[in-house]
């Protein structure tokens, strides 16, 4: 694209595009493939994030690519949760229940992961009879409705409100805080393993477990929200598998999807068969799209056949210590570094955390913030990271750190 293009394209979708986030856009993107992310300006980034934890496997990967052609010449779209059985649908449920552990075989696929957040809090209060929910500090789950009414931040509550009611939220990682709120009408405790936009906080061992527990004493139901955390991105299939849980209700989207759009949530046959009384208790016209199915199993297959689990371990592990040894070198600005697999975050001062950003793009990285940790940077490149680019972030890193030592920035 020439610069005119590109100011025309930028223009455009300041008009016609609803507005979140104030000002234009600063780039145009034309390209991806792999970890890398090319501008309508023939520009090269990095991208350290996933498109926010979505390119596990890599943007525009072959295989991925190949399987959504294939299924696209055969059909895009019909009846996806009516009267018919469609193969890919079966493919990537199958593939899910294989791997989840504890008698999840069931599987409800979605559109997006608020869309199963959504039906996995409908799926808890109809098993149970119950209406309450209980969530935690800093979590992000959505934001519909109900996705939003279990999130954390009253600042993207409020202006929404009334929304669900009977929603208690407690400290993340607090068991003796979730012991005192869980009851009699708790519906459902819903967690995420490994708190995404809470910074990508990993809790204490004893944690889930303890909350694993308590919901089973009481009657309640444990969701575990594995929609930034699963396929692969902490070392696992999925993060609760790090101490050796099984929740009753998982929920998946982002990797899930290849790059498309595709959600699920996952629970046993009985759990699932309250939503057969009355017929059609919970229905979707996209979810499950053949398309996305298909990407998804591509996805999957090439998490499985080349060892991505054991790549997100063993270069997580490397990027935490690199990360640790820049925290040494400037611990003026990096307070923590912390994160499981290829899900790391940093600690900087508040103030510096957007231009330390900005910087970093504008060397060629692409890395982000947090919506419920101020300071924090997202660090989660694409699970098929190679060594060199993993040099390359560090270099920029530094760089960048460096710049504002010496008053730069």
């Amino acid at each position: 694209m020439d610069p005119d293009e590109v100011e025309s394209c930028k223009d455009g979708f300041f008009q016609h595009l609803a507005q979140t986030v104030p000002g234009r856009k600063e780039l145009v993107v034309t390209e991806a493939r792999g970890c890398t992310i090319k501008s309508a300006d023939g520009r090269l980034f990095l991208d350290f994030i996933s498109g926010i934890a979505v390119a596990n496997v890599g943007h525009s990967h072959p295989k991925v690519v190949q399987a959504v052609q294939d299924q696209m010449a055969r059909y895009a779209h019909v009846n996806v949760y009516g009267r018919f059985a469609l193969p890919p649908q079966v493919e990537i449920a199958s593939r899910l229940t294989r791997v989840a552990p504890g008698g999840l075989n069931t599987a409800y696929l979605t559109s997006t992961g608020t869309e199963a957040i959504e039906g996995s809090l409908k799926l808890a209060r109809k098993y149970t009879g119950r209406k309450g929910f209980v969530a935690f500090e800093r979590g992000f789950h959505g934001r519909t409705l109900g996705s939003l009414s279990i999130s954390w931040k009253a600042q993207y509550r409020e202006p929404f409100e009334p929304l669900l009611e009977n929603v208690d939220f407690v400290p993340f990682g607090d068991l003796d805080a979730a012991g005192e709120v869980v009851n009699h009408d708790t519906a459902a405790v819903i967690v995420e393993p490994i708190q995404g936009e809470g910074g990508v906080r990993v809790p204490n061992d004893d944690f889930l477990p303890g909350l694993r527990q308590i919901c089973t004493d009481r009657g309640a139901l444990l969701i575990a929200d594995e929609v930034q955390g699963a396929m692969g991105r902490a070392g696992k299939w999925f993060s609760f598998e790090l101490w050796d849980i099984v929740p009753d209700i998982v929920v998946l989207a982002k990797a899930l999807g290849g790059g498309l759009p595709l959600g699920a949530f996952l629970a046993t046959g009985e759990i699932f068969s309250t939503f057969l009384d009355p017929p059609l208790s919970h229905l979707t016209t996209f979810g499950g799209n053949p398309v996305s199915c298909a990407a998804a199993v591509a996805a999957f297959d090439i998490i499985e056949g080349e060892d991505l689990l054991a790549a997100s371990e063993e270069k997580g592990a490397e990027l935490k210590r690199r990360l640790e040894t820049t925290m040494a070198q400037f611990p003026e600005y990096i307070s923590d570094v912390r994160g499981q697999g290829l899900w790391l975050a940093i600690d900087l001062p508040p103030d510096l955390t957007m231009p330390i950003v900005k910087e970093m793009e504008r060397r060629g990285v692409i890395v982000g913030s947090m919506l419920n940790s101020d300071g924090t940077v997202r660090i989660a490149p694409p699970l098929v990271v190679a060594e060199a680019e993993l040099d390359v972030f560090i270099g920029v890193l530094r760089a960048s750190l460096l710049a504002v030592r010496s008053g730069k920035l």
